[in-house]
């Protein structure tokens, strides 16, 4: 009779150490879980990430040679975008000392009142730049973004182009549409898909939209893109002779995480050579 009561009572003790080991795993795992999700709203979705890409093409006049393009994009200001985060953008941008910037849409979240309008055209008409300041709608945008973006300085180019000239008699052409030019081309484009729906191939193809699928798993990528990102949607393509670059953007849409994404923008030094 001892025995087995010594044996019944080794076993109550087995099975309390396998329950306390199994809460411990449990209350961990939950642990994890709660960290990487603090993690993902609000570390992963702050500070900025200069990406920096060295662009080569012959056709490139000597006079544009060296010029530095800033291309930023989905700011969906309102989400995980402040009046603090928008500050340090363009104090990133500033600092780089860009001879054009680009944004490719999607600025706002929300509707916004008149003060907060004011201060991020404040904010964005402080952006510098030694050739100009170019911009396109994105699928968000509502009716404040011409007020906003036409404010703050830069020219908005949706179904137009532009002959850019600078130091020199030849010009390069930005712009948003199936344009055909005998010049370097720039072409801006909201979502990357688009790029195959255009009849020419372009120097170089600017877009947003993706934002780089905000959620990045290891070997498993991208499980957020949005519709017209799907193929592309974030670092290099070339698509039919045009190269192509996808920026994965600033903010994040009302799903307000990023995992191995951080904000960034996009720098690209023109080279002939």
């Amino acid at each position: 009779m001892d025995i087995k009561l010594d044996d019944k009572i080794e076993n109550d003790v087995k099975k309390s150490i396998n329950f306390k080991k199994i809460l411990l795993i449990v209350c961990s795992i939950f642990i994890c879980i709660f960290l990487i999700i603090i993690y993902c709203r609000y570390k992963a979705t702050s500070g900025l990430k200069v990406n920096e890409y060295k662009v080569t093409d012959s056709a490139l006049p000597q006079n544009f040679h060296g010029v530095k393009v800033v291309h930023f994009s989905d700011i969906y200001y309102g989400n995980t975008v402040s009046i603090e985060f928008l500050k340090e953008i363009v104090s990133s941008i500033n600092e780089i000392k860009p001879d054009i910037v680009v944004f490719t849409g999607d600025l706002l979240s929300k509707e916004i009142d008149v003060d907060t309008k004011n201060e991020i055209i404040s904010i964005l008409g402080s952006i510098t730049s030694s050739i100009g300041k170019y911009a396109i709608k994105g699928d968000s945008d509502n009716s404040l973004f011409n007020e906003i973006i036409a404010s703050s300085g830069f020219t908005i180019l949706d179904n137009s182009s532009l002959e850019i000239y600078y130091k020199g008699d030849t010009p390069i052409v930005i712009g948003n549409g199936d344009f055909s030019s005998d010049f370097f081309s720039i072409l801006l484009v909201h979502e990357p898909d688009m790029i195959n729906d255009y009849n020419n191939s372009f120097n170089l193809v600017l877009s947003g939209h993706s934002l780089g699928g905000q959620i990045n798993l290891p070997f498993i990528r991208n499980l957020f893109l949005p519709s017209g990102s799907k193929k592309y949607y974030t670092g290099y393509y070339n698509v039919n002779g045009s190269n192509l670059y996808v920026s994965s953007g600033i903010g994040t849409t009302n799903f307000k995480y990023r995992f191995n994404n951080k904000p960034s923008i996009n720098l690209y030094r023109l080279t002939s050579y």
